[in-house]
């Protein structure tokens, strides 16, 4: 993990007024969407504004990434060939199936970054695991290319082709989230959760912020300002976990030094497993800002 993605908030591309809020929020990456977001006769009004925006915004600590059109569209090579060369952080590329869409996304940076004199590999992929193919493939997909960084859990389109719908609990999901983490870990990447689109459900925001969280994923999506706080909060070890992280690795190391491969610490058993658990809560703590 080399940054934080607690909250990627989604901000629709040549939206200046929400950009411009955007900018002052908590989140940790700005997505700048060309796709979804956009309309079809506003396409390049909205490249343009991202492609100017990049080379002149600020950013400051937060991570500076475009979401593209996908390729098969008229719209998703001109998006590369415009946003590239600003140098956006990451690119969300949307409609992943196989090895050898992201081969092609990889392969049209890379020619970009050389014709530019850009350091290659520079500019990361977050895939959008949104179809049936993209989730059985997802362990080929996340390991295929040193420039995937992450994996964006994309259920609506899923659930279009699976022919099911999506509760509250989020259950009929299971299978897919768990491949998608389990992708993820085998390859070494982020995995981020989709944004719970009905932003006036607060509490569904918290709860699904927390299910992510458990099932093992690094942060989650938001598509409005007042879901950043409860997904950061979701994320972000509490001061009862950093406490107990310090107690797991000051015990062990007493126990290594006595020769004891194990210890108890608040009646828990605690191995070396442990250990590098509670390392990941204070190195996450730390990047937050909330421990030293």
């Amino acid at each position: 993990m080399e940054k934080l993605r607690r909250s990627m908030l989604f901000v629709p591309g040549g939206n200046e007024k929400i950009f411009s809020k955007a900018l002052g929020l908590d989140a940790d990456a700005l997505i700048l969407d060309l796709e979804d977001a956009v309309a079809l006769e506003r396409k390049e009004e909205a490249r343009d504004f991202v492609e100017k925006r990049l080379g002149e915004t600020d950013f400051g600590h937060k991570e500076k990434v475009v979401r593209i059109n996908p390729l098969e569209s008229p719209f998703g090579y001109p998006d590369l060939c415009a946003v590239v060369p600003a140098r956006p952080d990451a690119l969300v590329v949307p409609k992943v199936n196989s090895v050898r869409d992201v081969w092609l996304v990889d392969g049209i940076v890379t020619q970009i970054e050389r014709a530019r004199r850009m350091p290659e590999g520079g500019i990361k992929l977050i895939l959008l695991i949104e179809t049936v193919l993209s989730v059985l493939n997802a362990v080929d997909i996340a390991s295929c290319t040193p420039r995937v960084s992450g994996l964006l859990f994309g259920p609506a389109d899923l659930t279009l082709e699976t022919r099911g719908s999506i509760t509250a609990e989020r259950q009929e999901l299971n299978y897919a989230m768990s491949r998608i983490v389990m992708a993820a870990r085998a390859a070494g990447v982020d995995a981020i959760d989709q944004p719970h689109l009905d932003v006036r459900d607060a509490e569904g925001n918290v709860r699904a912020a927390r299910q992510a969280r458990d099932f093992g994923f690094d942060g989650k999506a938001c598509i409005h300002p007042s879901q950043i706080a409860a997904i950061n909060q979701a994320f972000t070890p509490s001061k009862e976990d950093i406490e107990f992280s310090r107690r797991v690795i000051k015990a062990f190391r007493q126990a290594s030094a006595e020769g004891k491969g194990a210890v108890q610490v608040d009646g828990k058993l605690v191995e070396i497993l442990h250990v590098q658990m509670a390392e990941r809560v204070l190195k996450i703590a730390a990047m937050a800002g909330v421990c030293d």
